[in-house]
């Protein structure tokens, strides 16, 4: 596909202002998990899953002029989120530049910002939001809750039991039926792990 009609594809225009469609997506599948996403702007969201804060960006520039990791937190709050997932027809040349202001930073000034990026094609959104959003809950399972003790021993330490810090069921639309996620991790170790069961 041309870069510049699959770049079009992904903009209307609503009263005149640009909206970015992949977001209106994010927001409607967040639903269906049962989160809820709040708006911070046209192409921007956020979403907390116990105290696991979650961003969506679906920017509208293919390359937006963000000089230095000021301008990141100041437009995406990233000092305040866990995971950033980016949603774009190239997220991955977004991911790269964005990881590298925030290298700089942490090299530079010293500045370390705990936050995971993560991205997603525009043009494979209902798999991708899938993927992404496990791989966002299981990055720090601690903040989804106490979680409960499982009688499975942790296989990378093996001195503690591993919790369960959160299980849903849904239809995935990557396996094509339903599914169970679970999300795992050690107390001791930090070991963490999500599984899928597939029950169809």
């Amino acid at each position: 596909m041309d870069s510049a009609l699959g770049h079009f594809s992904k903009v209307f225009l609503y009263f005149g202002v640009p909206v970015a469609v992949e977001c209106d997506a994010v927001v409607g599948y967040l639903k269906e998990r049962g989160l809820e996403a709040r708006r911070r702007g046209l192409d921007f969201l956020v979403a907390s899953v116990g105290s696991l804060r979650l961003g969506f960006w679906c920017p509208r520039e293919d390359f937006p002029g963000f000089d230095d990791v000021e301008d990141l937190k100041k437009v995406l709050g990233v000092d305040a989120l866990d995971v950033l997932v980016i949603v774009s027809y190239r997220p991955y040349v977004l991911v790269d530049y964005i990881n590298s202001l925030l290298e700089r930073a942490h090299r530079w000034y010293g500045v370390k910002l705990d936050v995971k990026l993560l991205g997603i094609s525009s043009v494979e959104l209902e798999t991708g939001l899938e993927e992404a959003l496990g791989r966002a809950l299981v990055e720090k399972p601690q903040k989804l809750g106490p979680g409960v003790e499982t009688e499975y021993r942790c296989p990378q330490c093996g001195k503690d039991v591993l919790r369960l810090y959160r299980q849903e069921r849904f239809f995935s639309k990557k396996y094509r039926g339903r599914v169970v996620e679970s999300i795992y991790a050690c107390p001791a170790c930090g070991f963490k792990a999500r599984r899928m069961d597939l029950l169809d």
